[in-house]
């Protein structure tokens, strides 16, 4: 503000002193004036920095990848079958004892998102039968089964899963034992429990315990013609191993991408302007006192220096080219003498002051010889000069 202030009394100063130039056979009257760079407008804040991003998701552990499709599996295992009642027509009913073998499945099935899964699954397993009597040869009997599971499975870490799950259906038994040979079919039902463990993200192992129930009940015909066997239900108990295949699980999910660069900072905020180190103040023609005006400057300058702690100051002193060029040399240092005696008086200390004078060899406006330019007539103050 008081730069601008000091830069329009200069102004009014240079304005005044050119009307009474042009009235008074060019004389100009005395001013001063100031130099230097007006205080920059100042800056915005800098908008503050966008908020971090949410942190990604904990990417899904291998058993959650597949929760949900189509499977296809297939398993084997020991396959215990308790002994069978016969009853013939006529006899006692006699018991068999059955040996254990080898149960065979395949599946088909769709497992949710929530781990429900259901199955279609087909069996198959076939058990040697002792002799009933003595006078008769072993024989076997052939199951297969088409059964319909249900089955949940709990999660008991990323690749483990605890599975409970039961099923119904058909089951078909065709006995070759003593002199019967024939095939029944009946209801069927099984109930398992067992480990999942995820090899990769779309095959599981599974080991799992099994009790299935057929219930035949039914009479068995063989020789001679028309000869029966009344055969009981079977039961089994299986240990398996399978596998299940989901061919269009969903692939794995992309890893997390990496957390944005942190915004770059703030730019530093403009350096202050600088302060006004050179002023000007203008003389009456042929003076070096100082007018009410070219006082008010000097006591800018001095107050300037202060305030800046400038050490050096130099005021050089000039002349319009009207008179001599020693003439002038001995004007123009009379008007820095007189600018430095202002500002020794204003306080400022006159050893930190040079002075010299330049004639008018330095003008501020070029000009001929002999013309009466009122800006010419002037000394200039230079801090850190």
């Amino acid at each position: 503000m008081k730069v601008r202030m000091v830069a329009l009394a200069g102004a009014s100063l240079l304005a005044f002193t050119l009307a009474a130039a042009a009235q008074d056979s060019g004389a100009p009257s005395g001013g001063a004036t100031s130099s230097g760079m007006s205080a920059a407008p100042s800056q915005p804040a800098p908008p503050p920095p966008p908020p971090p991003p949410p942190p990604p998701p904990p990417a899904a552990a291998i058993g959650e990848w597949l929760t949900q499709g189509w499977y296809f599996g297939v398993g084997g295992g020991y396959d215990h079958a308790d002994n069978v009642e016969y009853a013939e027509q006529g006899f006692q009913p006699v018991t068999a004892k059955t040996d254990s073998a080898a149960l065979v499945i395949g599946t088909f099935g769709y497992r949710f998102p929530d781990r429900l899964r259901i199955e279609a699954e087909f069996g198959w397993d076939s058990h040697d039968v002792a002799p009933i009597f003595a006078d008769t040869a072993s024989g076997r009997d052939r199951i297969w089964s088409f059964l319909a599971n249900a089955a949940y499975d709990f999660p008991l870490g990323p690749k483990w899963d605890f599975t409970v799950g039961a099923g119904a259906g058909v089951g078909s038994m065709r006995a070759q034992v003593a002199n019967v040979s024939d095939t029944h079919q009946g209801f069927m039902w099984q109930a398992f429990t067992g480990f999942d463990y995820w090899i990769r993200r779309d095959v599981s192992l599974n080991l799992d315990w099994r009790y299935r129930e057929l219930a035949e009940n039914q009479a068995y015909f063989g020789f001679p013609v028309g000869s029966q066997v009344h055969l009981k239900g079977l039961n089994e108990q299986a240990i398996m191993l399978s596998v299940k295949w989901y061919p269009w699980a969903a692939p794995p999910p992309p890893p997390p991408l990496p957390p944005p660069p942190p915004p770059p900072p703030p730019p530093p905020p403009p350096p202050p302007p600088p302060a006004t180190k050179t002023f000007i103040v203008f003389f009456d023609f042929n003076k070096s006192n100082l007018t009410a005006e070219a006082q008010a400057v000097v006591a800018e300058a001095v107050k300037t220096a202060k305030d800046t702690g400038a050490v050096r100051v130099l005021v050089t002193g000039h002349t319009d080219t009207v008179g001599s060029d020693s003439y002038n040399q001995g004007l123009s240092v009379r008007r820095a003498e007189s600018v430095k005696d202002e500002m020794v008086h204003e306080g400022l200390d006159g050893s930190t002051i040079s002075i010299e004078g330049k004639s008018f060899h330095d003008p501020l406006v070029p000009t001929g010889p002999g013309v009466r330019e009122p800006q010419n007539r002037r000394a200039v103050i230079d801090l850190g000069g």
